[in-house]
């Protein structure tokens, strides 16, 4: 986890937006709704349900609306702009206000979390699960209230509303790709996987498979459950640094994954090896780290979605039809979001500045 990023928050926040507060910073993010709509308009998927700015009527009456959002955790940067994107849109709206759940990456929690919102009073309910299969009871509790429910980033095999994401297998299998050639289609792999159980760890392994079954002399030695977050990478690299002499690349679930095994490789003196580096999250450190040369390839991911996730409970509320929305393998509905271009050495230029986040990318220890 990056430093600087660590929270101690209560169970529940409270997050008033209304046009009178708009000088007041918001918890979690520490941005105030004129910094926060000032932002708005860089958002990548603003055409996506669109809603003009001011109050919300829901069969003719501007009443207040109060909207829970249950996040997996905010122990990560991009948990928190998946927030800061709802937050946009919700101070556009004076009679919308969010009440927002950490998880703490806990199933038990989170279900429990999501059964306070209901017991609050909400409207709609916006959830972004720590894993697929842990959190059908609380959807299956949101679905019973009938409220909308709209999932984000990672999926729930339960009914819902609609689920909001884009592609992780596509994401991978371009990294993959960029991996395979690269490595001129052979090679040793190892894998730190992001949550094992969550719907993107799935997805992105999927993808990366997809790829290697293309390229038979291409091995994958191992595979570890990094969490999303550093700490667990270091130990795992550190681990497999040990019991394998050969390791040509780490396809790693997250950046933060493949800065923890970075870190790994200088401690075992092992950087001669130039054991490279292809990941995902499409921070604007993370872009960086490509140009210089740092990451192989970066799979474009951004958490800019919660504005999106609002707005598809709001557009439910109001009755508004949702264009675009398709079944698929899942019960209830899914809106695809359209899927970025992994950024690699010949595109990071053009992508700088354009990913999520304002943190530097950890030093390559390999390198200093």
């Amino acid at each position: 986890m990056l430093k600087g990023f660590s929270f101690i928050l209560p169970a529940l926040l409270a997050l008033p937006l209304s046009g009178a507060l708009a000088q007041d910073k918001q918890p979690i993010s520490n941005k105030t709704c004129d910094e926060l709509i000032a932002f708005y308009d860089k958002l990548p998927f603003t055409d996506v349900l669109p809603l003009e700015a001011g109050p919300i009527a829901i069969n003719g009456e501007e009443r207040d609306i109060t909207i829970g959002f249950s996040q997996t955790g905010f122990n990560h940067p991009w948990r928190i702009a998946m927030l800061e994107a709802m937050q946009a849109e919700a101070c556009r709206h004076p009679n919308v206000s969010l009440l927002v759940l950490d998880g703490n990456v806990d199933v038990a929690k989170q279900n429990n979390d999501v059964r306070d919102l209901l017991a609050r009073g909400v409207d709609g309910v916006v959830m972004s699960p720590v894993e697929s299969a842990g959190l059908v009871p609380a959807s299956r509790a949101v679905m019973d209230a009938k409220l909308p429910l709209v999932l984000l980033d990672r999926d729930v095999p339960s009914e819902k509303t609609l689920f909001i994401g884009q592609s992780n297998v596509t994401m991978a299998e371009q990294v993959a790709e960029r991996m395979a050639k690269d490595l001129g289609g052979k090679g040793n792999v190892v894998v730190i996987t992001g949550l094992q159980g969550s719907s993107p760890a799935v997805d992105r392994d999927k993808g990366m498979m997809n790829v290697l079954a293309k390229y038979p002399d291409m091995k994958v030695l191992v595979k570890g459950d990094g969490q999303w977050i550093r700490e667990p990478a270091v130990k795992l690299m550190e681990d497999w640094l040990t019991a394998h002499p050969e390791i040509n690349a780490v396809f790693s679930h997250a950046e933060e994954s493949s800065w923890g095994a970075q870190l790994a490789i200088a401690r075992a003196d092992r950087c001669a090896e130039g054991i490279k580096h292809y990941t995902h999250d499409g921070s604007n450190a993370g872009f960086k780290s490509v140009s210089a040369g740092t990451f192989g390839a970066d799979g474009n991911y951004t958490p800019f979605i919660g504005d999106v996730g609002l707005r598809a409970v709001l557009y439910t509320l109001m009755g508004k039809d949702i264009p675009d929305r398709k079944e698929y393998e899942n019960a209830g509905f899914q809106l695809a979001l359209p899927d970025s271009p992994a950024v690699v050495a010949e595109n990071a230029e053009e992508w700088a500045g354009r990913g999520w986040g304002d943190f530097e990318p950890a030093p390559d220890p390999c390198k200093s």
